[in-house]
């Protein structure tokens, strides 16, 4: 696997199309200048998913404060813009149109899903701008979208990659003993 395929290479891609003029290194990193880093995205904070979101969100803010303890990111101070999208894909667009228009966020960030990303998908593609997706290994395969990139380490044919990888694996058993129980995933003959 070459720097570029990997999750560094697709860093620093996306850093370098997100913020074209900054500087890659800063002498002193400790310094924060300028405007804040502005990265928005829709988390689920009601409805079915609520109880992910609220974890991924204290974990998204944990992230935004060591952070800012470090000196930011690119020297600029980061600051995180979330709307709760309620586990309902209808709200969505309305949440992106206000974080590019209203809140002028620098970088977008999807939600969990296919069904949350591709209400989003149109709007990051009018607007031109970089768009991470979490989850939602398939949803650019409809869009084929340069500037879209999947935290999921799918490869270039997601829709194939999760059925090969679960007829390739099978659950191993559950062995009682005395003292213990195992359990170990085992490679499938078939």
């Amino acid at each position: 696997m070459s720097f570029w395929n990997s999750g560094s290479g697709q860093a620093l891609v996306v850093l370098v199309r997100t913020f074209p003029n900054a500087p890659v290194a800063s002498a002193n990193l400790a310094t924060q200048t300028g405007e804040p880093v502005k990265i928005g995205y829709s988390m689920a904070l009601t409805g079915g998913l609520a109880p992910n979101g609220k974890s991924a969100l204290l974990a998204q803010k944990i992230w935004e404060e060591d952070v800012n303890a470090r000196g930011g990111l690119l020297g600029r101070p980061v600051k995180l813009i979330y709307y709760d999208y309620q586990t309902n894909p209808a709200t969505v667009p309305g949440i992106y149109i206000k974080l590019l228009d209203i809140d002028k966020v620098d970088l977008i960030i999807g939600g969990y899903g296919t069904n949350l990303l591709a209400p989003a998908m149109p709007i990051a593609m009018q607007r031109k701008k970089v768009f991470i997706g979490l989850l939602g290994t398939a949803v650019n395969s409809a869009f084929n979208y340069v500037n879209y990139f999947s935290m999921a380490p799918s490869g270039p044919d997601p829709k194939a990659s999760y059925p090969k990888a679960s007829s390739t694996w099978r659950c191993g058993r559950i062995r009682s003993r005395k003292r213990s129980r195992s359990w170990r995933p085992t490679r499938s003959s078939a």
